[in-house]
């Protein structure tokens, strides 16, 4: 949440103006109240990202505001104006949440620096907000770990380290669980945006409706359900990254906007007017065929262009097989590590095995094969048996011949939903399709029962 609506109160007509200058001379929207009444009426009229309030008021005290503030909006910023003989309240102020306080007399430099600290605080809540609900969500902040020795990979990461070093948009392709991420990753921490926040958007798993609000956040009453202003993923990555992972499954209606953004690195959230400007490296990517992603009209074509500035290709795993033992033995360390397991190795078999499989479901597959393989097996090293990999390459669905495509298909996403207890992703990523697509094809066998 950026500091842009700011209460001042004072009843002192010369402070009052005094901050109100110096602050809109900042582009911050300003209101001046003189005591506790209209204080309290502004706070239940509006929402403010920072209120200023002298300790001592004619019909309250800055205490009262901070409680009220607190009460209405725990994640306003709250400052208070105190003289020198009134340190014991200010003290008081601080332990009940105040974020500051301002000696008088005092000058437009230190409201100044008391604003940028406080832009500061309020960036380290929100980006500490945003990490919480991506490691209860399974995402990971730090940086991951790259396994490979084939020509293909390693020509990826030389790729890598070149782009890195650029505020180039990059397109990053490649089968279902090849690793995209894992190198948009790499791309945000090789760079000179490393210590700035690295949000990600998986596109396909936000609803049509709320894809605008995501993006671009919203103002209070934009929706019914909106409650308070919230930032969306483009000012959260604010002098960072922004990953808009399976970016095709963007709806066409927000695209012009999105390209807009692209262009202009502004835009305005849901149910605002005013122009939120954003420092953001893009960095997309898609599991799609992108040439006929342009020619089904899933990816509008200018859109493409902005955002495909530097194309990076990642192969699947059966076309680099030099790296499926290297990588099946970093995940054995890792899962016997995470799982309290003592340390195994792969018998020849297994190898051979591995290295004979076809991999649809690429490293995600490989990594999933092996967490079963240790949590089954007793032994110190893993034996072909535990892999299961005879009943990996596909699932067998009861089909007659002449059975029209449209029930062969159904026939297919249901059985694929009950090998998967009704997961969607891991019944997408199976499929080979995107999670919208998935959800628009059960919405037709809904509509047909």
């Amino acid at each position: 949440m950026s500091i842009e609506k700011v209460l001042v109160v004072d009843d002192d007509m010369l402070v009052r103006n005094f901050l109100s200058e110096t602050l809109r001379r900042k582009k911050l929207d300003v209101v001046t109240v003189e005591n506790g009444q209209k204080a309290f009426k502004a706070l239940q009229e509006n929402t403010f990202d920072l209120v200023i309030s002298d300790m001592r008021l004619p019909d309250t005290t800055g205490i009262d505001i901070l409680t009220k503030v607190k009460e209405l909006n725990p994640a306003t910023v709250v400052v208070v104006i105190t003289a020198f003989g009134s340190i014991e309240n200010t003290v008081e102020a601080m332990r009940l949440g105040a974020f500051n306080y301002i000696l008088k007399p005092f000058s437009a430099d230190v409201i100044e620096a008391v604003i940028e600290k406080a832009r500061e605080h309020i960036s380290l809540i929100e980006e500490n907000q945003y990490l919480r609900q991506q490691v209860s969500s399974g995402g990971s902040r730090s940086p991951r770990k790259i396994i490979g020795e084939s020509p293909a990979i390693q020509k990826v990461l030389a790729d890598v380290a070149q782009v890195a070093q650029s505020n180039a948009s990059v397109f990053i392709t490649g089968e279902s669980g090849t690793g995209k991420e894992v190198i948009a990753h790499a791309i945000h921490y090789q760079s000179k945006r490393a210590n700035k926040p690295f949000i990600k958007v998986n596109c396909a798993a936000v609803p049509d409706t709320l894809v605008e609000s995501e993006f671009f956040g919203h103002e209070k009453g934009a929706f019914t359900g909106a409650n308070a202003k919230r930032l969306g993923r483009f000012e959260l990555a604010h002098g960072g990254s922004l990953l808009l992972d399976e970016v095709t499954e963007i709806p066409l209606a927000l695209q012009a906007k999105l390209l807009r953004v692209t262009q202009e690195q502004e835009f305005e959230r849901v149910g605002g007017t005013k122009s939120v400007q954003v420092d953001v490296r893009l960095i997309s990517t898609s599991n799609r065929n992108m040439q006929e992603a342009l020619a089904n009209k899933v990816l509008r074509e200018d859109l493409f262009y902005r955002l495909n500035v530097v194309p990076i290709h990642i192969p699947p795993l059966r076309e680099r097989r030099e790296d499926i033992i290297p990588l099946a033995e970093y995940f054995l360390e890792r899962i016997c590590m995470d799982n309290n397991r003592e340390h195994k190795t792969l018998s020849n078999e297994v190898k051979k095995m591995l290295l004979g499989y076809n991999w649809p479901g690429n490293i995600r597959e490989l990594a999933n094969v092996i967490e079963r393989a240790v949590v089954l097996d007793p032994s110190t090293q893993l034996q072909a048996d535990f892999l299961h990999l005879d009943s990996k390459p596909g699932i067998k669905i009861s089909a007659t011949v002449g059975v029209a495509l449209e029930i062969a298909e159904q026939r297919l996403i249901l059985e694929t939903m009950r090998r998967y207890q009704d997961n969607r992703t891991k019944t997408a990523e199976a499929l080979g399709i995107s999670l919208t697509t998935l959800r628009n094809k059960l919405n037709k066998l809904d509509d047909a029962e």
